[in-house]
């Protein structure tokens, strides 16, 4: 009785132990595979971020359209040759839509105007036709770069922006390696004019000045006394001529970097275009009339020239 009980307890072991390296040789595989696909997601990233920095290098792949795909991006976007057909491009939040609004002449209530928001309102190309009579020219939104959706570095080729005339890019805080990718790209295609052009300047340069008056001070404040007024106005004019200079010199220090030829760069706000547009003053205006008249100038070129 006692050995079988002693066979017993050791079959019961055995099982026991072949359950337990059974146990470990599946926690081995597991650990197998999750190690040999974190390996293949790694070389994945590595890949991926080798294509983009040479990309940002001005070292990009060989990414040329060809002509099904030129015929195809100009069907999507009902190119007509007898237009000049305008992209609006930038990082998200630029103001893209409000910039189209307004050099169109239209206010963000307009029944035709596109649509805005502090968030990109933007999710494919949409096109704009200008309202104006006789107008030859067509405004694109065109989404976001640098969003989950849009990468920077394929953004050019996906979007199609080969087949535009005029690549306006708009930026708002800073330049960003995707603004300058786009740029880049520009140079290689003849046939696209590139401005660039900073947003906002208005809320930028609001800011700037109320860095510098008193602690406490309200721009908006009806009874503000004649001596602070004074030195308010003193202050706007001297920070609006700072701003004006800072954006030049940031934006050509990054062209440089880019080996890029220095480029004009057009600093506005979307209610001094707007006023603009239709031939009315504003103490806010910078250069919305010399945007609107090297944009015509290019339009007429083109027009001349058969488009």
């Amino acid at each position: 009785m006692e050995a079988l009980l002693q066979m017993a307890i050791l079959v019961a072991l055995s099982k026991t132990i072949d359950a337990e390296d059974s146990a470990k040789t599946a926690q081995n595989r597991l650990e197998d595979l999750l190690q040999a696909s974190a390996e293949a997601s790694r070389r994945a990233e590595e890949a991926r971020l080798a294509v983009e920095r040479k990309w940002f290098e001005g070292v990009r792949p060989e990414c040329r359209p060809a002509d099904e795909d030129i015929s195809r991006m100009k069907a999507q976007y009902h190119y007509n040759p007898g237009f000049i057909h305008i992209a609006v491009v930038g990082s998200a939040g630029a103001g893209k839509s409000s910039f189209i609004n307004a050099v169109r002449g239209l206010s963000r209530t307009d029944p035709v105007a596109a649509p805005t928001g502090i968030v990109e309102t933007t999710n494919t190309v949409t096109r704009y036709a200008d309202p104006r009579e006789d107008s030859r020219m067509v405004w694109y939104d065109v989404p976001g770069s640098g969003t989950p959706k849009v990468p920077d570095w394929q953004y050019f080729n996906d979007m199609g922006l080969y087949i535009f005339d005029c690549i306006i890019v708009l930026t708002d805080n800073r330049v960003l390696d995707s603004d300058l990718a786009i740029l880049r790209a520009c140079k290689e295609f003849k046939n696209i004019e590139a401005f660039i052009v900073r947003s906002k300047s208005d809320q930028h340069i609001c800011n700037m000045v109320c860095e510098k008056m008193p602690q406490g001070f309200d721009p908006s404040d009806p009874d503000m006394n004649a001596e602070t007024r004074a030195l308010f106005l003193l202050t706007k004019l001297e920070e609006r001529q700072r701003f004006i200079d800072e954006t030049s010199q940031n934006v050509q220090m990054h062209l440089e970097r880019e080996n890029l030829l220095p480029k004009k760069v057009y600093v506005i706000c979307m209610d001094a275009m707007l006023a603009t547009v239709h031939k009315m003053r504003s103490a806010k205006t910078i250069d919305e009339a010399d945007l609107l008249n090297d944009v015509k100038g290019v339009v007429l070129k083109r027009v001349q020239d058969g488009c």
